[in-house]
């Protein structure tokens, strides 16, 4: 029979965040045959850490080199509008020179070189964050046919992952973690 805190548990791991795959053999759990299935043997849970997997996967690594060069990129755009910007505010140093029509010019001129930076920085945000978002998914995707393959091989009845908070305490022995990133690292690259 199930526990209310059992039951809490695998709720909370079939319906929480992030990628939790949880299969439950029949109706009843650890130390319960099933007779509908015939199984005599306790439940069998792993614990997989996904966003570990995520990042140290094969297509986890392609995309933080990819977000880091977008990153570079950004940064040498970023530096040459800082510099415009900064010259245009060299030039309104040297106001007194400048009749008031100029100055008005100068001014708009920097006005407009701020708001071109500003917009440029949150349009490169943006899309990183956006790309970060589809590459995540696209890794979590990955993960997904590794840990099924883990789940039938081992005769697990419950993965759960690590980073849900419907795990509060796990041992070692039941970590695939490694398992499943081993895994990704011997597939061949798509």
């Amino acid at each position: 029979m199930k526990t209310p805190f059992v039951q809490r548990v695998l709720r909370r791991a079939t319906t929480g965040g992030g990628l939790a795959v949880a299969v439950i053999s029949g109706s009843h759990l650890v130390g319960s045959p099933s007779p509908a299935l015939g199984q005599d043997a306790p439940l069998k849970i792993a614990v997989v850490d996904i966003d570990f997997i995520a990042v140290q996967s094969p297509a986890g690594q392609a995309l933080a080199a990819e977000i880091q060069k977008l990153r570079d990129d950004y940064k040498a755009e970023l530096a040459t509008r800082q510099a415009a910007v900064e010259e245009i505010q060299t030039k309104i140093a040297e106001v007194d020179s400048l009749d008031i029509a100029q100055q008005r010019v100068l001014q708009r001129e920097y006005q407009d070189a701020v708001t071109s930076f500003q917009r440029y920085q949150q349009d490169v945000q943006g899309q990183a964050q956006q790309r970060q978002n589809e590459g995540l998914a696209q890794v979590r995707e990955e993960i997904g046919p590794a840990l099924q393959a883990i789940m039938k091989e081992e005769g697990y009845d419950v993965i759960l992952n690590t980073g849900n908070p419907a795990v509060v305490m796990s041992s070692d022995r039941i970590d695939i973690t490694r398992a499943v990133l081993e895994r990704l690292q011997a597939a061949p690259s798509p």
